[in-house]
C-alpha cells in the first residue's frame, strides 16, 4: 500500500510539473518499449496502438521529440512512423528524415551478421530462446525460456562472445544484447541536446540510466517502481496522462 502511495504522489507532482513547463518547450526524449508500449513476449509486433501514434503526432507537433531506442531505425518508424530517432542505443540518429550513425558503425554490422549466422544454432541448444539480427548487434531474447538454469546458460554465452569479439553485453527485461561498445542513451542525448533548453527524459530499463545520469539537469523520469537515478517515477499506465498534460491546457 505504501508503494502505491508513493507513486501516486509522484504522479500527481508530474501533472502539476507538465502543466509548469509547457511555455520552455522542452526536448522530450521518449524510450519506446516498456514506456510507451508494454513489453511482451513477442517483441517483433509489439507495434504502436492507433491511441499512441495520435498521441505521438500531437506531441511532436508542439516540441521537438525524440524516439530513443534499442530498436534499428528501419524497425521502430515501421512501428509509429516517421520521426526523430536515436536508434540501437544511440548509434543511429534518425533526425529530420537524414540517418547518420556512429564511426565504425559498418564494420559492427558486418559483424554482428556474422554472430548472428554462427551462433543461431542456439535456438536449438536453448528451447524458448529466439534470436534477432540487429544493424550493428545481436539480440537474445529468453521471454520464452521459464528456467534460470538455462536463462543463466544463455547469459553466460552471450557474456563469452562480447568478451571475443570486443562488444558491449547489455542485459534487460528477457533479453541480453551484444552492442557496439561505447554506445550508449546518455551520450547520445547529449550529442544532440540543446545546452539551452529544459529536457524530458523518461525510459524504464537499464539502459535510460545511462541517460538519466549523464543529464542530471534534465527532468528525467523512471517508469516502474526499480531503483533509479531519475529524478521522479511513474507508472507505466500513467505515462500517456503526463504527455497529455503537456499538450492540453491545465
Amino acid at each position: 500500500m505504501l508503494l502505491t502511495v508513493i507513486m501516486t504522489m509522484h504522479e500527481n507532482k508530474l501533472l502539476e510539473l507538465a502543466n509548469g513547463i509547457k511555455y520552455m518547450a522542452p526536448q522530450i526524449f521518449l524510450d519506446y518499449d516498456g514506456t510507451l508500449v508494454p513489453i511482451i513476449k513477442d517483441p517483433e509486433i509489439n507495434q504502436a496502438d492507433c491511441e499512441l501514434i495520435g498521441l505521438l503526432s500531437s506531441i511532436a507537433r508542439s516540441y521537438e521529440t525524440y524516439i530513443v531506442t534499442g530498436r534499428d531505425v528501419r524497425e521502430i518508424t515501421s512501428f509509429i512512423g516517421d520521426y526523430n530517432i536515436i536508434g540501437l542505443h544511440g548509434a543511429t540518429f534518425h533526425i529530420n528524415g537524414e540517418t547518420l550513425v556512429v564511426p565504425g558503425f559498418h564494420e559492427y554490422e558486418e559483424l554482428s551478421l556474422k554472430l548472428y549466422d554462427e551462433n543461431y544454432y542456439l535456438v536449438n541448444k536453448f528451447p524458448g530462446l529466439r534470436i534477432y539480427r540487429k544493424s550493428g548487434g545481436v539480440l537474445f531474447h529468453t521471454g520464452n525460456i521459464t528456467s534460470k538454469s538455462i536463462r543463466k546458460a544463455v547469459m553466460e554465452e552471450v557474456k563469452s562472445l562480447a568478451l571475443q569479439y570486443n562488444m558491449e553485453m547489455y542485459t534487460g527485461i528477457d533479453i541480453c544484447e551484444l552492442r557496439i561498445p561505447g554506445v550508449n542513451k546518455g551520450r547520445a542525448i547529449k550529442m544532440v541536446r540543446n545546452a539551452n533548453r529544459l529536457a524530458i527524459i523518461i525510459g524504464d530499463d537499464a539502459t535510460d540510466e545511462d541517460a538519466f545520469q549523464m543529464n542530471p539537469d534534465a527532468i528525467t523520469i523512471k517508469v516502474g517502481n526499480q531503483d533509479t537515478l531519475a529524478r521522479y517515477s511513474i507508472s507505466y499506465s500513467s505515462v500517456r496522462s503526463f504527455l497529455r498534460a503537456l499538450i492540453t491546457e491545465p
